[in-house]
């Protein structure tokens, strides 16, 4: 028999699971939540940013996350000619960095989904909210930098894509190579974003999060 506060736990979760879409890790902005407090049941940076003012979607500000900076110290690790892994889920709470992994899975919703595995799956994917119907068809995702260590001077001008992932966002692990040939940043380090653009299966969300980064 499966425990009452485990049931009540998953049912408190049910919400999130129909949720879109973030990487987390411990460098990004607003891992805690927009509360103020450290919320590990959040979903906060997930939300889609769809028919906003560039004002509203620039460091997805439309619901303060830019305003929620990660704890000093904390930065995504970038090693020239290797990779990083992020996890991209629903919710804080399907990651590592919530619940000590207890609620982790394959997949960004905490489930093992053993139907998607099948590469010739062919109806969209509602969850977790992936924008397609099978890894083939996901659109792919990037990480840009700006080789800036104040979040206020990032523009378009001084951001740079970096790394693309193709058929992405897929499963809750997800590894991104870095160029061989990529500068150090500075002291304070730099300022990365990751970039999604949804094209069907539903609206053309797009999600843009900061995290800082060296």
């Amino acid at each position: 028999m499966i425990p009452f506060i485990t049931v009540s736990f998953a049912l408190a979760l049910v919400p999130a699971i129909q949720a879109h879409m973030a990487p987390y890790h411990s460098s990004m902005w607003c891992l805690n939540g927009t509360s103020g407090q450290d919320n590990q049941n959040t979903n906060d940076a997930v939300n889609p940013l769809y028919m906003l003012p560039k004002s509203q979607w620039w460091m997805h500000a439309n619901n303060n996350c830019d305003k929620f900076p990660p704890a000093p110290g904390k930065f995504l690790e970038l090693p020239a000619g290797k990779s990083f892994t992020v996890e991209i889920a629903t919710n804080r709470a399907f990651t590592s960095y919530s619940y000590d992994g207890r609620f982790v899975g394959t997949f960004g919703d905490g489930q093992a989904h053993p139907e998607l595995e099948d590469p010739a799956h062919s109806t969209c994917v509602t969850s977790p909210n992936l924008h397609t119907e099978n890894a083939t068809r996901a659109t792919g995702t990037a990480f840009a930098i700006s080789y800036n260590s104040n979040i206020e001077d990032v523009t378009m001008e001084n951001l740079v894509t970096f790394t693309v992932r193709y058929h992405t966002p897929w499963k809750l692990l997800t590894t991104y190579d870095v160029p061989a040939g990529m500068p150090p940043c500075p002291a304070g380090g730099c300022i990365c974003v990751w970039g999604w653009v949804a094209s069907h299966c539903g609206q053309p969300n797009m999600y843009f999060l900061p995290y800082r980064c060296k």
